[in-house]
């Protein structure tokens, strides 16, 4: 393995422990404020149901701390999105212009070809994904899913605090366009995240950064198109119609 392959590749591990890092550390920061917000409610849970103008102030801040969790998780999504299409770019480069496919005269230990076996493996299972991209649990959903448990916190915290305080017009007219603010704004992060973590096609990810890299390699010289054809098969056709002169890569 040349120095360059090698350390691309334990660069690329760094970034994929981050990686695999990151949602467990965003949903523990949700649990942890979650707990918070519990905890302000915790002293007047006995009496929630009481019509008492006190707990105005516990309601609201516990709406507002589980909206505040929504928009952590928005961007906790986006950088989770932003680990992922670092990972696919480095990863791509690795495949075009590193690895070598096994033979008998080059080895795995003395050339790693994770990158161009797994492109192969995607690409083999590319209908089945295409066929489950809809499905509502798949992998990282945790966002997804969060959001919503916090999107029912604020519904009943904004109906407790309406029809179980009372309190002045001007304050509830007020607080109900808050609330309803924070309702709507989390139903649309609800809609948002998932662009971002579990809808986010992995294959077409890769693909994207492989049109790149391609398009690249054949302005460069360094590849001909037959002989992409001949090392990526059936990806190199499905990327072909984007590297044509015709068209610019975005």
């Amino acid at each position: 393995m040349n120095q360059e392959l090698q350390y691309l590749r334990e660069e690329l591990n760094q970034r994929v422990i981050v990686h695999s890092e990151q949602t467990s550390k965003a949903v523990n920061t949700i649990l942890v404020i979650w707990s918070a917000a519990f905890t302000i409610l915790g002293a007047s849970s006995i009496k929630l149901t009481e019509i008492n103008l006190e707990y105005i102030n516990l309601y609201f801040l516990g709406a507002t701390i589980f909206f505040i969790s929504n928009l952590i998780l928005y961007f906790a999504a986006r950088q989770y999105h932003f680990y992922s299409d670092e990972i696919f770019r480095l990863g791509a480069y690795i495949a075009v212009f590193c690895e070598k496919w096994q033979k008998k005269d080059i080895k795995v230990g003395e050339n790693f070809c994770w990158e161009l076996v797994n492109l192969k493996i995607m690409e083999n299972n590319e209908d089945y994904d295409n066929k489950n991209k809809k499905s509502f649990l798949k992998r990282n959903d945790e966002y997804k899913v969060l959001i919503l448990i916090s999107l029912i916190a604020i519904t009943i915290l904004s109906l407790v605090l309406f029809f179980m305080v009372k309190m002045s017009d001007i304050i509830r007219i007020i607080l109900s366009i808050i609330c309803v603010f924070y309702i709507v704004f989390s139903v649309i992060l609800f809609r948002i995240v998932p662009k971002y973590t579990s809808l986010k096609d992995n294959y077409n990810m890769k693909l994207q950064h492989l049109i790149k890299f391609f398009k690249y390699s054949i302005d460069m010289g360094y590849y001909t198109e037959d002989q992409l054809k001949d090392r990526f098969g059936k990806i190199y056709e499905t990327c072909k119609q984007f590297i044509t002169p015709s068209k610019e890569v975005t």
